[in-house]
């Protein structure tokens, strides 16, 4: 079979780490060329990951051509190989527009990203809890439609170059509409995890991220009924290596206590200076949308107009690595008003309050003049981190008898979906932090935080 006209090498390559020398082809380098996508280059794949560890700086940059590569590979496998070729339909097919369709949108799938944006998209007013910031899948079609002098959009070079739609690429990156192939880029096998677990490991310099991806990528087969990828059973020890993988960057690195206490740090100073009227909403999206992860917290700094700003110090922690530290720890299962839990994550009015009241504790107790964002709460998401329904969903594939078959029931590994539920229960914490000076202080306070849980 002669190979796909989107698999030249007519561009050159491009050397990155983990996947070494990548062949390109001159669509490709247009758009890594385009100031859109060069952009990614100063937005770090782990935000203040590189407190803890040092060499976690790469950026989504690298990272998005990590992924096209993998794509890449998926694609090549499905298109030479017999067993993949031969289960395909006409309804499920590989040819050339679906091809040119999944290899854009894997490359763009992070193209609305902005500084710091999985930990402040959440982020509301205190006065109205409507968000301040977009989702950064939100501004996909902002950053793919946008014109640059000399450079057209990166629309243009979808449509004209890779002869593609720019409208499904960026429904497909967003998830707006349903789409065809949607979930081969998004979901338990999709390139986008392979890419970043591996990555991330490496530049943390930890081990847990040691997967035989060339193996697993040699499983896969499509799922015509489902519209996914489902695995044979040479793939079902890589799959383990990178579910195993996920759980243990969760807990040492995704989810390290200093890497959150920043995150809590920037979300309060962002809520404080909006409802103190030093900062807007819309001066923030200014500041936030157009800026690099190294720039971003010195123009925050500067656009501050008032310097007596009490929440300053936030700020002036993190540009200082100077972290709260941790007073109370509990396993987010193990807290009985679970109810309670999802409200103080997703209600910045209440979080704010309870944060308020505590400091309210220690000046009375001892006299401070605390302002109220000297404590900090770090309730976790309740959004599923393992994405649990998909896993249930995936298929192994037995060639002998020509069958797919549930994972989850097949017998065939330890990783079912109730080992899979109790990776997301250990992984989560509740945790309040505060300035050094008053953690020991608050620590004492275990009643008041246990009673700030079953309100």
């Amino acid at each position: 079979m002669q190979p796909h006209p989107l698999f030249r090498t007519d561009g050159g390559f491009i050397r990155i780490p983990v996947w070494g020398h990548i062949p390109l082809d001159k669509p490709l380098k247009k758009i890594l060329a385009h100031p859109a996508f060069l952009r990614l280059k100063g937005i770090r794949q782990l935000s203040f990951s590189h407190h803890v560890f040092p060499g976690a700086t790469h950026t989504r940059f690298e990272h998005s051509i990590g992924v096209y590569h993998l794509t890449k590979l998926i694609l090549q496998r499905l298109l030479t190989n017999p067993l993949t070729a031969s289960l395909q339909t006409k309804e499920f097919f590989f040819d050339d527009d679906a091809c040119k369709l999944i290899l854009a949108s894997s490359l763009l799938h992070d193209i609305g990203h902005y500084p710091h944006a999985h930990i402040v998209e959440r982020q509301a007013l205190t006065s109205t809890n409507d968000k301040i910031f977009a989702d950064h899948q939100d501004l996909t079609e902002k950053f793919v439609t946008e014109k640059y002098n000399g450079f057209g959009s990166l629309a243009d070079i979808l449509e004209d170059d890779w002869r593609t739609s720019a409208r499904n690429v960026i429904d497909m990156v967003t998830g707006e509409k349903k789409m065809k192939f949607s979930k081969l880029i998004s979901g338990t096998l999709d390139p986008d995890k392979m890419d970043y677990l591996m990555r991330d490991a490496h530049h943390c310099n930890i081990p847990y991220g040691n997967i035989d991806i060339e193996r697993l990528i040699e499983s896969f087969v499509p799922d015509v009924k489902r519209k996914r990828f489902a695995i044979t059973a040479k793939g079902i020890a890589p799959l383990e290596s990178l579910m195993f993988a996920k759980y243990m960057m969760m807990r040492n690195v995704y989810w390290h206590h200093t890497v959150r206490t920043f995150s809590a740090m920037l979300k309060r100073f962002i809520q404080d200076a909006v409802d103190a009227s030093q900062l807007s909403a819309n001066r923030l999206r200014e500041i936030f949308y157009g800026n690099s992860d190294e720039k971003l917290l010195y123009d925050l700094y500067d656009a501050l107009p008032k310097p007596h700003f009490a929440s300053h110090g936030l700020l002036q922690g993190i540009l200082s690595r100077d972290p709260y530290k941790r007073a109370f720890t509990k396993p987010a299962f193990e807290i009985t008003n679970q109810e309670r839990l999802r409200s103080l994550s997703a209600d910045a009015r209440l979080r704010k309050s309870v944060e308020t009241s505590l400091c309210e504790l220690l000046n009375r107790k001892h006299r401070l003049k605390l302002h109220g964002h000297e404590i900090l709460i770090d309730a976790p998401s309740p959004k599923n981190i393992f994405d649990h329904k998909d896993f249930c969903e995936l298929q192994l594939y037995r060639e002998k008898e020509k069958k797919f078959a549930p994972f989850d029931l097949s017998g065939e590994s330890a990783f079912r979906s109730e080992f899979i539920a109790e990776f997301e229960k250990t992984t989560k914490k509740f945790r309040v932090v505060a300035r050094a000076d008053i953690a020991e202080k608050l620590a004492r306070e275990k009643a008041a935080i246990e009673k700030v849980l079953d309100a």
